[in-house]
């Protein structure tokens, strides 16, 4: 008898054929069990190990040993006669066939079931965020705080946030924002959803208990298209080991991934990071902070990182942070512009030297620029932070905002869709690309960012304020007027809202009722800008307290206000109407001069970020009598303008004026003409055409009669419909 068919009467072949299949079996249970278990990485392995070892036991058992009547014998022992090894055959066969029915099932169920979604996801409108992208994407999920002190969430999300800091490096992995990714924080859904939601393949998801000194932490990479665990990785060492944890992470997902991690990107992952674990603390709790902004938590966040700082002078993304986090004390008006600046230049330029590609610091450093009215310059720097850290929302912020302060609004709605593609979810984004669509009078296009703006958000205070001013901005008044009223209600104690349904009063004629609100305003916060600029305009439309009215605005420019909001630029308005109308043009270029001496010199070392303030130094230089250097400034506007780069507030009516300043009247009656078509792409038209003395010279052209005519009839209309739906226009 030959060994092939000895091995197939005493079921060695069979033997062999059920182990493989049930070892298998066993690996696909234990590779489940081990990250919902927690337990400890070398467990998988330990199985895995105990199986191949007893493969050839089983072998040599099957061969050695035989079922007969009596009992399992030695085959040598045994009567070939008394032998039941085809029956035993028999019951291996269809051990296998069972086994194999099992395993055909597990992997039909886990194709076809896994990936089907439980709830119909919303999708991401293309319109909103522009077509999706082919490069591996991943989102890293909020890690879970399997602590007994629940206080410990911060350090499980920092780890989390630090490998996403750490992948976000690499150029080749596009890499879901923090912003998006942890709302998913506490929900148990399908990854089938959050992977549609947040338009990534991969989804990084994990643990972290800390006890003491020791930490163990759990983390799996999961295809989203099959539920596959492409990597799973458990970790039980000392806290203090935890950098090396974040390393191995992120190495591990890239290759997963099959990219591969140049040197370069490996020497970037490590670079802007600390070993000191008591800074690492700290920073983790400034990032905490920096999620849910107010005007303590941006102390609290300036405060750990610059504790950060003092534990470990050379940790350069703590510099970074820190200069962030004085950027959004700027940004949030807890902080003067002058003493902002400075701190977050000597920050983000301590983290470069550290890091020359710190893409975070570059970003606040072209922030502080554009800030500090240095356009350009500003630019330059946060393109370089977009080149360097592609997957960096806070510098793609900062550049589309470069972008469209530069005239150039296409490239700006694209980076914003570039920043939804990464960052989904965010509110910041979407808010911001509703209003630049607004700016261009693509008000279809903003309307359907809005309805999904809404859509993700539905108790959001900022929806409303988006619809407000999308309809004011096409004349539709009492519309705009009800749905700021709905914003204010949201946040009683916000002193914005009650300031901006002042102003749609004003834009509907009713003096008496936006006194109101601006006086609401001022309840709420003295100090506020929009406190600081309601009187001025209250003032300035009803043509009272011209005195009072410059003394207001030059207090407020001096604060340098003028920069967080576009409104500010009555105080410039102010000032140059004075001038013209008493021929104290000292008031308004002592003013400007001291504000803006880039804009002074002969000729100008740099033009203004602001819009306004190039537009009204301008005005105020060409009408004291200094032409060339005044007509310098206005041309500068006039040509971002007039060549359909709708440079950031400066639309419509301001080219007919400046037209006007240069003496131009034909140009002028043209822009009129043109801007007709366009009545509402402009805030306060109106009472800028009935008050404005620059308009003199056109004041009785058929097109500025029935321009005028116009808007006034549009106001009577505005204020039918709102005491139609007997709104209550009282402060509430």
């Amino acid at each position: 008898m030959g060994l092939v068919s000895e091995l197939r009467r005493r079921n060695v072949i069979r033997v062999a054929v059920a182990y493989v299949i049930v070892a298998w079996l066993l690996l696909q249970v234990s590779d489940t069990l081990v990250p919902a278990l927690y337990l400890p990485e070398w467990f998988h392995s330990g199985v895995a190990f105990l199986l191949i070892l007893g493969f050839p036991l089983a072998l040599i058992f099957a061969w050695a040993f035989e079922m007969t009547p009596e009992g399992l014998k030695r085959e040598h022992e045994g009567d070939r006669s008394q032998t039941i090894a085809s029956r035993t055959g028999r019951r291996l066969d269809f051990l296998i066939i069972g086994v194999l029915v099992v395993a055909v099932g597990m992997l039909l169920a886990d194709k076809f079931l896994s990936s089907e979604p439980s709830i119909e996801p919303e999708p991401v409108a293309e319109n909103v965020a522009g077509p999706e992208e082919t490069v591996p994407s991943i989102a890293v999920l909020p890690f879970v705080n399997m602590s007994a002190d629940e206080s410990n969430a911060y350090f499980s999300d920092g780890l989390a946030d630090t490998v996403l800091h750490m992948l976000a490096q690499i150029r080749e992995l596009r890499v879901a924002a923090r912003t998006s990714s942890f709302q998913f924080r506490d929900q148990s859904l399908d990854v089938a959803i959050i992977g549609e939601q947040l338009n990534v393949g991969t989804i990084l998801e994990g643990s972290v208990q800390r006890s003491g000194d020791k930490i163990r932490v759990t983390a799996q990479l999961i295809d989203v298209s099959n539920g596959y665990h492409l990597w799973s990785g458990n970790f039980d060492r000392e806290l203090q080991d935890v950098f090396a944890i974040q390393d191995e992470i992120a190495t591990a997902v890239v290759s997963a991934l099959k990219e591969s991690l140049l040197d370069e990107s490996s020497e970037l992952l490590g670079r802007d990071q600390t070993d000191n674990i008591d800074a690492y603390t700290e920073y983790l709790l400034g990032i905490n902070d920096l999620n849910f902004i107010t005007r303590d938590s941006a102390t609290s966040a300036i405060s750990h990182f610059q504790d950060a700082i003092r534990l470990d002078p050379n940790y350069a993304l703590a510099y970074a942070m820190l200069g962030r986090a004085y950027c959004e004390s700027i940004n949030f008006g807890y902080m003067k512009l002058t003493e902002g600046l400075a701190a977050a230049r000597v920050a983000a330029n301590h983290a470069l030297d550290i890091s020359p590609d710190s893409s975070t610091a570059l970003a606040v450093l072209g922030l502080a620029e554009l800030y500090d009215g240095n356009l350009d310059t500003g630019g330059q720097i946060l393109g370089k932070a977009v080149e360097v850290g592609p997957n960096n929302t806070f510098a793609l912020h900062g550049f589309a905002g470069y972008l469209q302060n530069d005239g150039r609004p296409d490239e700006s709605i694209a980076t914003y869709r570039k920043i939804l593609r990464i960052d989904p979810l965010s509110e910041h984004a979407l808010s911001s690309l509703a209003n630049v669509l607004r700016r261009q009078l693509k008000f279809s296009e903003s309307s359907e960012t809005i309805a999904r703006y809404k859509s993700i958000y539905p108790m959001s205070v900022s929806a409303p304020w988006l619809e407000s001013f999308n309809d004011w901005e096409q004349g539709n008044l009492a519309a705009a007027v009800t749905s700021m009223t709905d914003a204010y209600l949201f946040d009683r104690k916000d002193a914005e809202s009650p300031f901006m349904i002042g102003m749609i009063y004003l834009e509907m004629d009713m003096p008496a009722e936006a006194r109101q609100w601006f006086d609401r305003t001022v309840e709420i916060d003295p100090q506020h800008i929009d406190s600081r600029l309601a009187p001025i305009w209250l003032n300035y439309y009803l043509r009272r307290n011209e005195d009072e009215n410059v003394r207001l605005a030059r207090e407020f420019l001096t604060d340098r206000m003028d920069y967080w909001r576009t409104q500010g630029y009555i105080a410039h308005r102010v000032l140059v109407e004075y001038a013209a109308k008493t021929g104290r043009h000292d008031v308004a270029l002592e003013a400007l001069d001291n504000l803006y001496p880039h804009l002074f010199d002969d000729p100008p070392r740099e033009l203004d970020a602001n819009p306004w303030v190039t537009y009204y130094a301008g005005i105020a230089l060409y009408q004291s009598g200094d032409l060339e250097r005044g007509r310098l400034l206005i041309q500068f506007v006039l040509n971002q303008q007039e060549s359909g780069e709708a440079f950031y507030g400066v639309v419509g009516l301001r080219s007919v004026v400046a037209h006007l300043v240069l003496g131009d009247t034909d140009a002028a009656l043209d822009k009129l003409d043109d801007h007709s078509r366009n009545k509402y792409s402009g805030w306060h038209d109106r009472f800028d055409l009935e008050h404005n003395s620059i308009y003199d010279p056109i004041r009785n052209e058929p097109t500025f009669i029935a321009l005028l005519d116009e808007y006034r009839e549009n106001a009577a209309r505005q204020r039918q419909i709102l005491q139609a739906t007997n709104a209550d226009t009282s402060v509430q």
